[in-house]
């Protein structure tokens, strides 16, 4: 803990406070020259709204090297973002001075084990295809006035996670909801598709 007081607890965050910590976390990994981009509801809303969506509380984005982020601590801190939790390999949660809200900081890494290894990555256990995150587009999604680096067709990337109704508003448990379908589906998905492939094959 950076900070006196209870690690766990902040003061909230507005939208202006929202808006301001993103504008400041974008800057700060630019000068450290680590890529991001948007993730999970904060991503959701940029594509959605072109703003937070109602409810949200803190500000998600993505980075894929974890290394250059902790080395990059010490420069974080000195301009004002302290690190509040770390999790190795797939969060580095921070917070402002005045302890207004929390940041989230997720990394993305492959996943270790088959049979998922070959075909997704993993957000703090939250799967997706490879191809969602091969190729980050910019100056399309705007939080406020500002434009934001976000995985190219987040359309799709949105309708994995939160399902086909992702345009439509829904509580925080429905998309909870969505995430645990899709890590309980997918291996009958897969296999569909190598029996399909195999079909083809013997038809052939």
């Amino acid at each position: 803990m950076d900070e006196e007081g209870d690690p766990y607890v902040f003061n909230p965050m507005t939208r202006a406070d929202m808006e301001e910590t993103l504008r400041l976390v974008a800057g700060l990994l630019a000068d450290c020259g680590i890529p991001f981009c948007l993730t999970f509801g904060t991503l959701l809303g940029a594509v959605r709204e072109g703003d937070f969506i109602k409810g949200d509380d803190d500000v998600d984005i993505i980075v894929t090297d974890e290394e250059k982020l902790f080395n990059s601590l010490p420069y974080l801190r000195d301009h004002g973002l302290f690190v509040n939790r770390i999790f190795p390999r797939d969060l580095y949660q921070f917070h402002t001075e005045g302890r207004r809200g929390h940041f989230d900081i997720y990394i993305l890494h492959p996943i270790g084990y088959w049979p998922y290894k070959d075909w997704c990555v993993s957000i703090r256990g939250h799967y997706a295809p490879k191809r969602f995150f091969e190729r980050i587009e910019e100056g399309k999604y705007f939080i406020g006035d500002t434009s934001y680096p976000c995985p190219a067709n987040p359309e799709a990337l949105l309708e994995w996670w939160y399902g086909k109704t992702w345009r439509i508003p829904q509580s925080k448990k429905a998309t909870e909801d969505v995430w645990l379908r899709r890590l309980v589906l997918f291996p009958s998905w897969l296999f569909g598709k190598v029996v399909r492939k195999v079909r083809r094959i013997i038809r052939k």
